[in-house]
């Protein structure tokens, strides 16, 4: 709840920023980029870890709004789709194959995570191309799925599927607020390259966090 509220009065905030912004440049764009994400903390059951939450690659794109308050301070609003998620490494589970010998093998799971992503960034440049940003991001997970990928162990046991108990079923938590950090630099008046990192503050699913490196590029119309 300490995280909802923090995060709801720096929204307010970064909302009140752009109303009372003393400049009228206003710039509409576009972008799109690369992503790295995990869920953390890794599984565990009754403190003893089960497996480990490893990274996965996915996108974003979307639509911003840039609002220019000074010469050193903007205003971004952006409006994004992304793909994101996580991977799931469970090792050394033992089972059998069809000679009842004992297998050890590993279980591998990738979780996509279809998101609304709504970053709110205030940009501050050292220079006229360079910039630091920050700000509060909500996110909204419109489709979840999973799929399972194992080794062979025999007929009836593929590499990969999806998983056969519908999992899309499952009930999970939808909404994610957290911040992000990040920099960038305007390779020309339309274009710029930035990298960003997303820290999630609210506990999903019992106790999950997302954790996500963003890498992309925007282009003023």
């Amino acid at each position: 709840m300490k995280a909802i509220r923090l995060s709801v009065i720096l929204c307010l905030f970064f909302l009140t920023l752009s109303v009372h912004a003393q400049s009228s440049k206003l710039d509409f764009g576009l972008k799109a980029g690369a992503n790295y994400s995990k869920f953390t903390p890794n599984p565990q059951f009754y403190n003893i870890e089960l497996g480990k939450y490893k990274g996965k690659v996915g996108y974003y794109v979307g639509g911003f709004l840039n609002i220019e308050v000074s010469e050193k301070l903007q205003f971004q609003p952006e409006l994004l789709i992304a793909m994101q998620g996580t991977r799931l490494l469970i090792e050394g589970i033992e089972t059998q194959d069809p000679g009842n010998s004992p297998v050890v093998s590993d279980f591998r799971s990738k979780v996509n995570d279809l998101t609304i992503v709504l970053p709110l960034e205030v940009r501050y440049f050292f220079t006229q191309e360079f910039f630091a940003e920050a700000g509060p991001q909500i996110g909204y997970i419109v489709d979840r799925t999973y799929k399972t990928e194992t080794e062979v162990l025999n007929d009836n046991f593929p590499n990969e599927r999806e998983d056969p108990n519908n999992p899309n079923n499952f009930d999970y938590d939808k909404f994610e607020i957290g911040l992000n950090l990040g920099t960038g630099y305007n390779l020309s008046e339309k274009l710029t390259i930035s990298a960003r990192y997303f820290f999630g503050l609210n506990e999903r699913d019992n106790n999950l966090k997302s954790s996500v490196i963003n890498l992309g590029l925007e282009f003023k119309l």
